[in-house]
């Protein structure tokens, strides 16, 4: 009978590190290893990403750490002790693999906690060689020879210092990078697990913006079936309380993390949320342990046609569907009536209006380009215009032949508070009502699904129930909307507030 081995040949390892989707994914990864060596320390992890010099370098420190016989148990695939069940990667692969989708050249130099050696791994063909390693490459270094992107680590600390070189031709977005670590970690950064720093600045767990007109659904610790548990909280987001800053996105649905890390967003488990409205604003988190149900390699999905996640999932669509019910009921209540579009309409096209005038007044002086108004001295924010030189009937002096203006280039976007306040008077977005709650601002921004932005008015805000929502009131909202957009001091919205309620004031004689 013939025997049959199996190996696995390295090129397939080079075609599976090609799943990757971007920079911040695959390095993750080498955070998670940090993570799974901890065994409840706390870590500080600082990450050097410098495309210029071909460099990038993830070191942690506070954590197990590896000596010789660690590191030669690293290199090889899904080989060693196995994971255990509060351990975040769990195939003994993601650190190695998303190397090779990084870079060419791969160097570890790690300590195990408690010992004093220092050890050293590199192969500089790490990225794209195709042949099996045949020989020990770990060898032992001085450890005054590590160079370190912070202090170095406290004596007996463990540390591991993983430094990629040959950077391969990916977008190394730095920016994208920290919101995606203060997304992914949240959960274990704001519980003191660990400290996460990026090219020297902190990464703060992002906030999620929580709605208080909505009742938080607490999930207390619930077994779903044999060797799986969940636990979390189901609520209401406040969408218009989102940093405006690039990677930030935050999709209606559900957050789910495992053992801290997350591994999804936009989970619906069973309700549709994809459509306009409240229901945008559903929004859960939910943490996944045990020993049974894992996520894919990758970490960015689940095994969704096992019975463990039908469980699981059964019983998050049981938890949503209050607060699904509740989101729904506000958006089916509050049907925009024809006398609601008439004031909208009426109020959007006075605010247009006003802001022409504005900008007519800039043109002639009332208001300095640079958005400052100190010196507006008249009534309402007006001004006498300066006279001219040369009045009309005044006898013409003598000038010199006209020449042609030289062509120029089109006129860069205006980065002064007035300039960009003016842009919208052209282009007004789309003014809607909705009950938002009574704590929650008198006007919400809402992206719809051809990315257009409609402004909500929200029908619950004490003002407009007293006011009864008339015209005045929907134009008045909507001016200090746009004047806070534009505006960063109090003083300077304020004056440009009272300068364009004036101008409709003025229009409208």
């Amino acid at each position: 009978m013939t025997q049959i081995v199996e190996t696995i040949g390295r090129s397939a390892i080079l075609a599976a590190a090609s799943n990757y989707q971007s920079v911040a994914e695959a390095l993750m990864e080498l955070v998670d290893n940090a993570f799974d060596k901890r065994y409840g320390r706390h870590l500080a992890i600082y990450i050097n990403v410098n495309k210029g010099r071909d460099h990038l370098e993830v070191l942690d420190c506070g954590g197990e750490g590896m000596n010789d016989a660690g590191l030669q148990e690293w290199i090889r695939w899904g080989e060693g002790p196995d994971h255990l069940a509060q351990d975040i990667g769990q195939y003994r692969i993601g650190g190695k693999l998303a190397a090779v989708y990084l870079a060419e050249d791969l160097e570890v130099v790690s300590r195990k906690s408690g010992e004093q050696q220092v050890w050293r791994f590199h192969d500089p063909h790490w990225g794209s060689r195709t042949d099996a390693l045949t020989s020990s490459p770990v060898t032992e270094v001085d450890i005054s020879e590590v160079r370190w992107l912070a202090g170095p680590p406290k004596e007996g600390e463990g540390f591991t210092r993983v430094t990629l070189r040959g950077l391969k031709d990916h977008r190394y977005e730095v920016s994208i990078l920290k919101q995606r670590l203060a997304t992914t970690y949240r959960a274990l950064i704001q519980g003191d697990a660990c400290k996460i720093m990026v090219d020297k600045d902190i990464v703060a767990p992002f906030e999620i913006p929580w709605s208080s007109s909505i009742e938080m659904r607490e999930i207390v610790r619930t077994q779903v079936c044999k060797g799986v548990y969940v636990q979390g909280r189901i609520g209401a987001i406040d969408r218009d309380r989102l940093p405006e800053a690039r990677g930030v996105r935050l999709k209606a649905g559900v957050r789910t993390e495992f053992n801290g890390r997350m591994i999804t967003e936009g989970e619906e488990f069973g309700h549709n949320l994809a459509g306009k409205g409240n229901l945008q604003r559903a929004y859960g988190e939910i943490a996944v342990s045990g020993s049974v149900l894992k996520p894919n390699q990758l970490k960015n999905g689940w095994p969704y046609d096992n019975v463990a996640w039908k469980a699981l999932a059964d019983c998050i669509h049981e938890e949503m569907q209050p607060l699904v019910s509740a989101l729904a009921r506000i958006s089916e209540a509050q049907q925009v009536s024809r006398d609601e579009r008439k004031r909208a309409n009426n109020a959007s096209r006075r605010v247009a209006d006003a802001l022409r005038r504005l900008r007519s007044s800039v043109q002639h002086g009332a208001i300095a380009p640079s958005g400052s108004i100190d010196n507006v001295v008249a009534p309402g924010g007006r001004r006498s215009p300066t006279p001219r030189e040369n009045p009309r009937g005044a006898p013409d002096e003598p000038s010199e032949p006209r020449k042609r203006k030289p062509v120029q280039n089109p006129t860069p976007p205006p980065i002064d508070p007035v300039g960009r306040l003016l842009r919208r008077a052209d282009k007004m977005p789309k003014v809607d009502f909705d009950r938002l709650g009574n704590q929650t601002p008198r006007i919400q921004m809402r992206e719809e699904d051809d990315g257009a932005q409609t402004i909500v008015i929200n029908t619950d805000y004490p003002l407009y129930q007293s006011m009864g929502g008339n015209e005045d009131y929907v134009f008045e909202s909507l001016v200090a909307h746009f004047v806070q957009q534009e505006t960063v001091s109090v003083t300077e919205a304020n004056a440009l507030f009272d300068q364009i309620i004036w101008l409709d004031k003025e229009g409208g004689r």
